[in-house]
């Protein structure tokens, strides 16, 4: 696929304006439609970009008056109510922002529809796209790691957000939202999993007004390969710092991850120790933006695909199930 790519974007707030950014980086690339709604947010951007494309507050609108290849969606998790599908029977390739969905029967609407359609989709797991992360693959891939034994992973954060997110109804909670991006990683890092158990509680924020999802959470892993998982998260840590560190030991060695792009990698299968410190700058939006349209063009196999954002959601989902069932273990 060579000709300029007309990519349209539903959902225009923080991480909607990142994608369009990306894409007006790229050659070969024409943002053609925004949708939003409010519609200011999107007229906002366009005024301030010059651009010229349509401005929409109607998805069903510009889906039908505009001639669309990719379309990125980056609404709010209860905002999702059949925008992928619809888009899927046109044969349009998709980039969904994470959750992909706020039950695992909407998720799976989703994959039918896309493996029904045969498009490209990738869901919006930027954190795989982070260079420490990279480094640290070619090491598993090449043997150098080893198998990977214990995954440790603590997301931190303090902060009331948007109404929206405060309300476990439209967010699906903090698991669900933010610490997500680690229960990927475990994935990504790990494999599959087999069993989970977990606990979610609101401990901090009770008095708060509409604050409805948990700031406290653990969960403990068995993936398939024998290998284990603890991941926890807070929203009542300092407050204008969001952190996402995890930690893999393996046969050969422990990466230690302050976050996607910096880690330190110590080598433990030799007398002494080496210690090699990954510090790198990427550009994780930018670097997944790229890495779907290569997808689409045909010059990349698909990575984080929306079965894939399935999986992840189920994760998060049997944690949320399990401490709702005073934390038995969920097969999955």
């Amino acid at each position: 696929m060579s000709k300029n790519l007309k990519v349209a974007i539903l959902g225009m707030g923080n991480m909607g304006k990142g994608h369009a950014g990306s894409i007006l980086r790229m050659k070969d690339t024409e943002l053609s439609a925004v949708c939003s709604y409010p519609i200011a947010d999107a007229q906002n951007f366009v005024q301030e970009k010059k651009l010229e494309c349509a401005v929409f507050d109607d998805f069903d609108k510009m889906l039908a008056e505009t001639e669309i290849d990719v379309l990125y969606i980056c609404l709010p998790p209860f905002a999702h109510n059949g925008q992928f599908e619809k888009a899927a029977k046109k044969g349009i390739h998709i980039f969904i922002e994470k959750p992909i969905a706020l039950t695992v029967e909407r998720g799976k609407s989703m994959v039918e529809a896309a493996e029904e359609s045969g498009i490209c989709t990738q869901v919006g797991y930027q954190m795989r796209f982070g260079g420490a992360v990279r480094k640290f693959r070619e090491y598993m891939e090449d043997g150098t790691a080893g198998k990977p034994s214990l995954y440790t992973a603590n997301y931190e954060c303090n902060s009331l957000h948007g109404m929206w997110w405060r309300d476990v109804k439209k967010c699906g909670g903090q698991v669900f939202e933010q610490v997500i991006h680690l229960y990927d990683m475990s994935l990504y890092m790990m494999g599959n999993p087999q069993a989970v158990n977990g606990y979610v509680a609101n401990v901090s924020h009770r008095n708060v007004e509409g604050y409805t999802v948990e700031d406290t959470s653990v969960s403990n892993i068995r993936f398939e390969s024998g290998a284990l998982g603890s991941i926890t998260g807070s929203n009542c840590a300092v407050k204008n710092q969001w952190n996402g560190r995890f930690r893999i030991i393996c046969e050969n060695m422990v990466a230690d991850f302050e976050d996607q792009n910096h880690a330190k990698f110590i080598f433990t299968n030799e007398d002494e120790l080496k210690v090699e410190n990954i510090i790198e700058d990427v550009d994780c939006t930018y670097e997944e933006d790229c890495y779907f349209i290569e997808t689409v063009r045909g010059n990349r196999k698909p990575l984080a695909d929306i079965r894939e954002g399935y999986q992840g959601l189920q994760l998060v989902n049997a944690v949320v199930a399990s401490s709702q069932n005073d934390g038995s273990t969920i097969v999955i």
